[in-house]
Formats: C-alpha cells, sequence, structure tokens
C-alpha cells in the first residue's frame, strides 16, 4: 500500500506568479496530484471570498487556510471524514468556519489605538483603489481582499526600529505581526504551521496513517507552514534571491520563481 500524502501550498509568489498571479504553468502538477488523489490545501494570507473564487477556478475539493492560518474553512462533506465535529452555527455555504485567530474588529480597535504613535496603513484605511495600486490586482479583486475577518495586512511606512516596538507592543496584547510578500499582517497569536499541524491530524484519521506532508512557499510567513511538514519547498524570487532559514536545510529548492517553480517541485516530491 502507497503512503497517503497531503500537499500545502502558500498562493502568492508560490502556486501563483507574483506579478500576474497566473498558474498555468502549474497543470501538470495539479493534474497529477488529482490523479493520485492527493489533496492540496490551499494556505494563504488571502480572504476567505478570494481563496473560495480561486479553489473553483482550480476545481479544487480540500479545505483551506485563510488569513496566514487565522480561519480555516472545511467543506460540510469532509467534516466526518476528517474527524472534526462542527457546531452548526459554524456553517455557512457548504463551509465549516473555524476561527483560530482573532476577529479583525478586535485588532482593528487596537490598531487604531497606536496609530498616532507609528506610520503605517492597513487595508482598513485604503480605498480598493489603494489595494488595487499596491498588489496589482483588478479592483474588483482589490474589494475581494479588502473583506478581511481574522487579520489586517498593513503598508510600514516607518523605522525598522519602530517596527520592532510596534511588534512588542502588540504582542502584549495577543497579536503578531508576520511578514509576507507584500504586506505585515496583524493577528493573532496563531500560523499557518498551527493549521497545517491541525490539518495534518486531520488526514492522519482520514487516512487511517501518518500521511507523509509536503509544503510550499516562499516568503517569512510560510516558515511555521514549511517546519511543520515532511518535505518542504522554497519557490525563490524572480530576483534570485529566496527564503532562506537555519531549519530548513534539508528543503527542496525549485529551479525557478512561481507557477513554473512550483510545478517542478511538486512532481519532483511526490515521485521522490
Amino acid at each position: 500500500m502507497n503512503t497517503p500524502m497531503v500537499v500545502f501550498t502558500d498562493l502568492d509568489g508560490t502556486l501563483l506568479n507574483h506579478d500576474d498571479y497566473d498558474w498555468s504553468a502549474a497543470k501538470p502538477a495539479l493534474a497529477a496530484l488529482k490523479k493520485r488523489r492527493i489533496p492540496l490545501i490551499l494556505v494563504s494570507s488571502k480572504t476567505d471570498v478570494e481563496m473560495l473564487e480561486l479553489r473553483r477556478a482550480l476545481g479544487n475539493t480540500d479545505p483551506l487556510v485563510c488569513e496566514n492560518g487565522s480561519l480555516l474553512l472545511i467543506p460540510e462533506d469532509l467534516l466526518e471524514a476528517l474527524g472534526v465535529s462542527a457546531d452548526p452555527r459554524s456553517i455557512s455555504g457548504g463551509y465549516h468556519y473555524e476561527y483560530r485567530g482573532l476577529p479583525r474588529e478586535q485588532i482593528l480597535t487596537l490598531l487604531n489605538d497606536v496609530k498616532t504613535d507609528y506610520r503605517f496603513t492597513g487595508f482598513a484605511w485604503m480605498t480598493d483603489d489603494d489595494i488595487a495600486q499596491h498588489t496589482g490586482l483588478t479592483l474588483e479583486a482589490a474589494h475581494l481582499a479588502s473583506l478581511r475577518k481574522a487579520s489586517e495586512p498593513i503598508v510600514w511606512r516607518d523605522t525598522p526600529e519602530a517596527l520592532e516596538a510596534f511588534t512588542e507592543r502588540l504582542t502584549r496584547h495577543k497579536l503578531r505581526v508576520v511578514k509576507g510578500g507584500r504586506f505585515y499582517h496583524v493577528m493573532g497569536q496563531c500560523d499557518k504551521g498551527d493549521a497545517v499541524r491541525y490539518l495534518q491530524k486531520c488526514y492522519e484519521h482520514h487516512f487511517g496513517a501518518v500521511p507523509f506532508s509536503i509544503a510550499l512557499g516562499d516568503s517569512p510567513n510560510d516558515l511555521d507552514m514549511l517546519n511543520a511538514v515532511d518535505a518542504p519547498a522554497i519557490i525563490p524570487h524572480s530576483d534570485g534571491s529566496r527564503l532562506k532559514d537555519p531549519a530548513l536545510k534539508r528543503a527542496f529548492v525549485a529551479p525557478e520563481e512561481g507557477a513554473a517553480g512550483w510545478n517542478t517541485a511538486v512532481l519532483t516530491l511526490i515521485d521522490r
């Protein structure tokens, strides 16, 4: 019997190209995962509405990890198989919504309190046009990116020293500041790694065996996820630089950026 597998992946700069968000170069690996019935869990800083739209485009049917692990969406028809007990009130649109961080309203209240002491701009203070300019998204897509539930992306406009003080101050209020590919993300005390470890247990229940786990990412906010799996893969950036961490010496480094690099990494790792 083959060892069961599960794949976790970041989106922007990983499965999706950094500049144009295209994923067509990843189609061979996506097809291979479907053929082998290997679950592919999308793990991103994106909102639930953004990820549900992408999930439909990819033809994906697996759980989603949204807003850097602050919110999980588990399809209602997978709850029993994954051993997840859900309050009926947590189910909306066919998905169980599992909040693992803090509500955005609570995060914004604190950010409002400290805004006079530091220079930064959060999505809550931006128009859809502002978000589009910072991300390269269309106006419609930028609006979906603004519909956050459990985190707040910010553009940092202050000094590195101020960022350190800002981070320490938020930590005292049970918040984290996590660096992503484009923004810093303010969120509760959770991360992508927590969500991945939780879902690994769910799939162990589903398969009746510990699955071999693969994760792919490109940014500092992917470190916790990459360190939580058996086979981490790093997708390099367009300038040739890449994520580096002493704990990731064993990581597979893709030969190119974005979807093409993702494709190579997935095909290599699932065949090992």
